[in-house]
């Protein structure tokens, strides 16, 4: 089936229409399979000589990061860590995806500094957003560390580390007024899903976090104490909250659910589409998220003087400065606390 080659330490075999070559020197075995025999013999000779001068290893070196592609590295970052670790994993999933599509023919040795700068700047011209092109860096950049740490891939420097992230705009800094909430659950009243004014009172009312909600069940909740457990969190550390009166009012008024689910739909991303049509309507897009609801909710009840404590136990914050960003204390209020001392 194969040959050996005289006057170097080669072997040529024939495989299905392939062949492969063999290539035993000084301790060293290095095998490749070709197309064609000619070209076999031609990288066998080759080999053979780097090894004799004693270059093969550096060479070596050099080839293993030609021959791998950022699609192979996304790949093994994804399945040897996102898919075991993420607590979204479908939105891993479609950062993978996008990827891929993007730059995932791309050979390492190819990959620099200036070549991920025109990528960052054809997505920002694309119309994506800073935070979202940061996002595509920030996972090029982990998945990069991440591989060649453990893989021992030969990357010598991080490129997303030598060029400048997207400048974020600064967050949305404000709670509802009066007239905006009242628009707000009036539109939400017309709009699918079913639920989605009593999704948004909830949100005000307990401080939970979409997903949070999202998961809800029955089973979650202790109607006679008045609580409800939050398993999965992003900070992987359950917690169970109080319910207020209203909260609990409009969780008995919906309707029983196959899997018990208080809010049923189909993804996160299924519910986002509603929700950027009810800002849409209510003349909110760009001025008010869902997540800011969080912080619509907090901001009552420090109003309602709350302590740092028991917002961050309703909440689940892990620090006054997490906690800071979600509080927006008006100078109002402030004013009227300073009037009480002394009284």
């Amino acid at each position: 089936m194969g040959s050996i080659r005289k006057g170097i330490m080669a072997s040529i075999q024939k495989f299905r229409k392939k062949f492969k070559a063999f290539v035993r020197k000084k301790n060293i075995t290095v095998i490749k399979t070709f197309r064609k025999k000619s070209d076999a013999s031609k990288w066998a000779y080759k080999i053979e000589a780097q090894i004799e001068t004693g270059v093969y290893r550096k060479v070596a070196q050099a080839e293993k990061l030609i021959d791998i592609n950022l699609e192979e590295v996304f790949n093994i970052y994804y399945d040897k860590y996102l898919r075991q670790n993420s607590r979204s994993l479908h939105k891993e999933k479609s950062m993978l995806n996008i990827m891929i599509s993007q730059l995932g023919k791309i050979w390492l040795s190819d990959l620099t500094s200036s070549r991920l700068a025109r990528f960052r700047d054809s997505m920002l011209e694309e119309g994506k957003s800073p935070s979202t092109v940061k996002k595509y860096l920030m996972f090029i950049s982990r998945a990069l560390n991440k591989v060649k740490a453990e893989h021992d891939i030969p990357i010598t420097n991080n490129p997303v580390a030598q060029i400048t992230l997207p400048q974020e705009p600064p967050p949305i800094d404000r709670v509802l007024t009066t007239e905006e909430w009242n628009r707000l659950l009036k539109v939400c009243a017309s709009k699918p899903p079913y639920f989605m004014k009593e999704i948004v009172i909830v949100a005000r009312e307990t401080l939970c976090r979409r997903g949070e909600l999202l998961r809800l069940k029955q089973k979650d909740i202790n109607w006679l104490q008045g609580t409800a457990t939050i398993s999965q969190t992003k900070t992987l550390i359950p917690r169970t909250i109080g319910l207020s009166p209203l909260c609990l009012q409009i969780l008995r008024s919906l309707p029983d659910t196959a899997d018990g689910r208080f809010f049923p739909v189909k993804s996160e991303f299924a519910f986002n589409s509603y929700w950027r049509k009810v800002l849409r309507d209510a003349d909110l897009k760009g001025v008010f998220t869902f997540h800011r609801l969080r912080h619509q909710g907090a901001t009552d009840l420090a109003h309602e003087n709350w302590s740092i404590a028991e917002l961050s136990a309703q909440g689940g914050w892990r620090s006054l400065s997490s906690l800071k960003r979600y509080t927006h204390i008006q100078a109002s209020h402030l004013a009227n606390k300073m009037k009480t001392r002394g009284k």
